[in-house]
């Protein structure tokens, strides 16, 4: 049973974003206090990855943790995140559970509410879909409804949307040391382990931000940058 949820966000240079992100974060605590069955404690850390804009000041007027460190990766600085709720969750990391988005990305009410229920019927990994926010221009998101399979069993890995039990993270040996791709790694090698059970869900996307420079040099926004590149047929 999962006793305790520990959500992850990197952050670097995000005021812009984290706002959002993190009143979204709230409603979605909120709305799993209220349904789940028995208590939950539901801690938000915010990773400031050498931060130099207002992400610090903007967050600290939300009731969330924050981790300040120089990893310059994102994979890295979700990992600084992790290593902190594991040293005091307080809880086996079998009770633990591991929810990762992105400060650019918005998560739905229902977001932590469903990858519960998705543990508590045996799940290890469950790996969510994510839509474009706004801003998208129509040819583009045509290309984007053209390659995203959003329905049950989908193909697609995302950072924004990733949640692990702790004990499978550490078995699997956490995220690994990647300049991108850190989500897509992870989530191989839990498919490869026989004795794991991933589900791949899209009744719980998570929104995320349209814009097309990132931190991670093949993430998401490299991503979208490709598909405005790519001719209309």
């Amino acid at each position: 049973m999962i006793r305790t949820v520990g959500i992850v966000i990197p952050a670097a240079n995000e005021e812009d974003s984290i706002g959002a992100c993190l009143s979204a974060l709230t409603q979605a605590r909120r709305h799993l206090r209220r349904v789940a069955a028995h208590d939950i404690d539901v801690r938000i850390l915010v990773v400031l990855d050498s931060c130099t804009d207002r992400t610090a000041s903007i967050v600290a007027l939300h009731d969330v943790e924050r981790l300040t460190c120089v990893a310059g990766r994102v994979g890295a600085a979700r990992e600084a995140g992790v290593e902190r709720l594991l040293t005091d969750a307080g809880v086996r990391s079998s009770e633990l559970w591991l929810a990762n988005t992105d400060a650019d990305s918005t998560v739905p009410r229902e977001w932590l509410a469903g990858m519960l229920e998705e543990a508590d019927r045996g799940a290890h990994l469950v790996l969510g879909t994510v839509l474009p926010g706004p801003g998208l221009e129509h040819a583009t998101q045509r290309l984007w409804a053209r390659c995203h399979h959003l329905r049950e069993n989908h193909p697609h890995v995302h950072g924004a949307n990733f949640g692990i039990r702790a004990d499978s993270y550490s078995a699997l040996g956490g995220w690994p040391p990647l300049s991108s791709g850190e989500d897509v790694a992870l989530a191989q090698r839990a498919t490869r382990a026989a004795h794991l059970r991933v589900v791949r869900t899209a009744s719980i996307p998570v929104w995320t931000s349209t814009r097309v420079t990132g931190r991670a040099p093949r993430g998401f926004s490299s991503y979208l940058r490709g598909l405005t590149a790519t001719p209309s047929p």
